[in-house]
């Protein structure tokens, strides 16, 4: 009878406790995809960032490779880096978002309609890529401060911010049309392909091999999708390399680079091998450590 007393008297608390704690749990599981999303970006940024430089100096002026590392070797260590602070910003957000909001609006598609589950994660990829390019800003000032043709006119973020100030809100989102496209229907393959693709891998069964099959998993896949929505980049970054002047639609845009270029396809994917090679190494770098860091936190 005591210690039927005794188990009453506890019970309450234990009860209570597991309530407390209950709610930190769940919060816990809905920020865990946002946090490693971020992690990833960073990690991700701070190991590639020279080679999207090289990449971004091909797709603006479309010239090769070794002119581009040879125009980065004529600007200086000191420069290297510059213009890192807004893909930093830009990546560890976007990616936070693409991977967090996935996960969530996967989950509330599914709950709360009866569509089938491939059209749910479709659905939920595509506005994940959408609320992304929210964050253009952050693209455009990168592009114009990795530019070597506007280093006299501002040296860092800041100034590259203040300078777009003067013309209006729209200036800062130049180039969002070809960033939508690119943003949605790469969400949409990478999140349906990821896990068919880890499926005909060899089966990993050590920590070590499942960081080996998540990085070839996730660098496969974005060094595919790098090459198919190359042109749209090519696109954007002419459009975001202008300040002021008239807004140009994508097919004009389009169509005056495809004349510039002689009109062949292999000037308009020049810097596709490098950015084969960047998005391998970039890909698989986020999938591995966004895979990792799931188990562990």
């Amino acid at each position: 009878m005591m210690d039927s007393e005794a188990h009453e008297k506890r019970s309450p608390i234990i009860t209570s406790s597991k309530q407390d704690i209950s709610p930190h749990i769940a919060d816990v599981g809905e920020i865990k995809h946002y946090l490693c999303g971020y992690c990833a970006a960073f990690n991700n940024v701070a190991i590639t960032y020279p080679i999207q430089k090289v990449l971004f100096r091909q797709q603006l002026y479309g010239i090769k490779t070794r002119d581009a590392v040879l125009q980065l070797r004529r600007d200086g260590f000191r420069n290297l880096y510059r213009g890192i602070l807004p893909p930093l910003m830009q990546k560890t957000t976007t990616l936070a978002l693409m991977f967090g909001l996935y996960e969530d609006l996967s989950c509330l598609l599914r709950k709360h309609t009866s569509t089938p589950e491939f059209v749910a994660h479709s659905m939920a990829a595509l506005l994940a890529g959408t609320t992304e390019a929210i964050f253009t800003p952050f693209e455009r000032v990168q592009t114009l401060l990795q530019d070597h043709k506007h280093h006299d006119k501002f040296t860092n973020t800041y100034q590259a911010f203040k300078a777009l100030k003067c013309h209006g809100i729209g200036e800062y989102y130049r180039g969002l049309t070809p960033i939508l496209f690119r943003n949605g229907f790469s969400n949409i393959l990478f999140f349906g392909l990821r896990g068919p693709i880890k499926e005909h891998l060899p089966t990993a069964t050590t920590h070590s091999a499942h960081l080996v099959t998540d990085f070839i998993c996730g660098g496969l896949l974005g060094a595919v999708l790098g090459i198919l929505f190359f042109p749209l980049n090519v696109v954007k970054t002419r459009m975001q390399s202008q300040i002021g002047g008239e807004f140009q639609s994508f097919p004009k845009v389009f169509k005056k680079i495809w004349l510039e270029r002689d009109r062949k396809l292999t000037n308009l994917f020049r810097g596709a091998h490098l950015n084969y090679h960047r998005s391998l190494i970039s890909w698989g770098i986020i999938n591995a450590t966004y895979e990792f860091l799931l188990k562990v936190i």
